[in-house]
């Protein structure tokens, strides 16, 4: 009777798992259809409407670059993101040999929502770069650096620095952009977040803060100096 006892138990939890895997991937396959309608609707209202290509080429990427924060979720059952992973993912269609890209942070796992923030982020990063800073030329280099920190109250921090060089010149932008306003927007909604950009002779330097969701847990976590020491 034990025997049976246990087959059954092992079954059900057999059955309930291939539930939520099934209830899973349907799920996964709605939200891809549903930003893929979404792209659409936008592009054809925008173009009817008569507005800049270049209005409708950004907003366009940044629907893509959602989705593909989406499908890194995807890959991992919606269970959180390692941030090597999500970084990659967002620089991947812009790398080159040699990479301009310069990459040290120990392992963190991050949380659904805060790996979209994250991602988005980044992808405005990359965008403004590309445009403006060092990724238009074809010597200019990025650092990104991260580490985490605990505060006070035993908080776990994150805290990513971008770092450009070897680009154009910059300057203090006279007005405040949408990936600027994006970008300190979002990481007032983190717990302890922060945006902070400086445009330095040598180019942008975006420095991103934010406490970890304790759910999204990382093992062997690594508490550093800088840039990852919290005042």
């Amino acid at each position: 009777q034990q025997l049976v006892k246990i087959f059954r138990d092992e079954t059900s939890a057999k059955q309930a798992e291939d539930q939520r895997v099934l209830l899973l991937n349907e799920l996964n396959h709605r939200v891809k259809n549903t930003l893929a309608t979404v792209q659409s609707i936008v592009e054809q209202t925008l173009r009817s409407a008569g507005v800049d290509g270049h209005v409708r080429d950004d907003l366009t990427e940044r629907l893509i670059a959602l989705a593909r924060a989406h499908n890194v979720l995807v890959s991992e059952s919606w269970a959180g993101a390692d941030l090597d992973v999500l970084i990659g993912d967002v620089l991947a269609p812009h790398d080159r040999t040699p990479s301009p890209f310069n990459l040290d942070g120990p392992p963190v796992r991050l949380h659904p929502s805060q790996a979209v923030t994250l991602s988005m982020s980044l992808h405005e990063l990359v965008t403004n770069a590309l445009k403006y800073g060092a990724l238009s030329t074809a010597g200019g280099q990025v650092d990104i650096g991260w580490n985490l920190a605990h505060d006070g109250n035993g908080a776990r921090h994150l805290v990513l620095v971008w770092k450009e060089h070897g680009g154009p010149p910059v300057a203090q932008p006279t007005r405040t952009g949408f990936g600027s306003r994006m970008l300190r927007s979002a990481f007032a909604n983190q717990p302890g977040g922060r945006a902070e950009l400086t445009f330095g002779p040598d180019g942008v330097t975006c420095v991103l803060a934010a406490g970890l969701v304790d759910d999204a847990h990382t093992p062997n976590d690594t508490i550093g100096a800088e840039p990852g020491s919290i005042g």
